[in-house]
């Protein structure tokens, strides 16, 4: 089974591709998808091939789920949202196009996505394609999805549990999805699914625990974006609901929960190495 580094340059060249054909959207689209940990079409390719999968057949489905993540943090950024100028220590998208150009950029990469995954399935049988796609589509949507969660997000949390319902929707929920996406393309079972979709779902709250971390305690040469911008803007996280000790020990639990749930999978026959280590990893991330 590859390490998690190994697929970046297959989803690197499928990232290339997707923006498309010139268009005065096709420049500021590529931009969007420059740089990122490509976490979440790793995590789909990971989760296919510890199913039995061929991982190269489905990197259109992994670019797929980077574009959905891309499109999510031009909005994110834009005045009526965060209101960030930097994303991967450069200009957001609506700071070096403009706002109206984000806007649409965001809904070309959404639209885009659906039909990288709408193309991509010729090999796959047409029930495990289907049950592919709406995953995501649950992941990336309104309830419990990457959507509702940024709705959530505006509303602002005002506890600690709140943050982590926050966390689970915005930013558990796709990642839950592309695991379960990359199962059932690789034809798992039931229980393997659910456990996958588990473990990414709990994967992301631990990942939105460590980003909230990292906003207090990280460099911001090293994170390529302002620190400590949940404080300047009094936005609640669960690091000022906790402290970071606290934060800590709540970032361990949602670990805890991921590691149970790859144990489950191990049971369905699933290959959970290098989802343990990509679980460890993120613990030790500074960015």
């Amino acid at each position: 089974m590859k390490a998690f580094a190994e697929y970046l340059p297959g989803i690197e060249a499928a990232i290339l591709k997707a923006p498309g054909a010139d268009h005065p959207l096709a420049a500021p689209m590529a931009y969007a998808l420059e740089g990122g940990k490509r976490l979440r079409p790793g995590l789909l390719l990971l989760s296919a091939e510890a199913c039995g999968g061929r991982w190269e057949q489905f990197l259109p489905a992994a670019a797929a789920v980077e574009c959905i993540h891309a499109y999510s943090l031009v909005h994110d950024d834009l005045p009526a949202m965060d209101d960030d100028d930097l994303r991967r220590g450069r200009p957001t998208v609506h700071k070096a196009f403009g706002e109206a150009t984000a806007i649409l950029v965001g809904d070309g990469l959404l639209t885009l996505a659906f039909t990288l995954l709408a193309r991509s399935m010729p090999e796959v049988a047409a029930e495990r394609a289907l049950r592919a796609i709406a995953e995501i589509a649950a992941g990336a949507g309104v309830g419990p999805g990457m959507v509702g969660g940024q709705a959530l997000d505006l509303d602002g949390a005002k506890d600690a549990e709140g943050s982590v319902r926050v966390a689970r929707a915005k930013t558990g929920a796709l990642l839950g999805a592309a695991a379960a996406a990359g199962a059932e393309l690789a034809g798992a079972k039931a229980p393997a699914v659910e456990a996958l979709r588990t473990y990414g779902r709990s994967l992301g709250v631990a990942f939105q625990i460590r980003d909230d971390l990292l906003d207090v305690v990280g460099s911001e040469a090293e994170l390529g974006k302002r620190l400590h911008k949940d404080a300047d803007k009094e936005r609640p996280n669960i690091v000022r609901f906790l402290g970071v000790e606290g934060a800590r020990s709540v970032y361990e639990g949602h670990a805890q929960i991921a590691r149970a749930a790859l144990s489950r999978a191990a049971s369905a026959g699933v290959d959970t190495q290098r989802l343990i280590t990509l679980l460890e990893e993120l613990a030790e991330r500074t960015h």
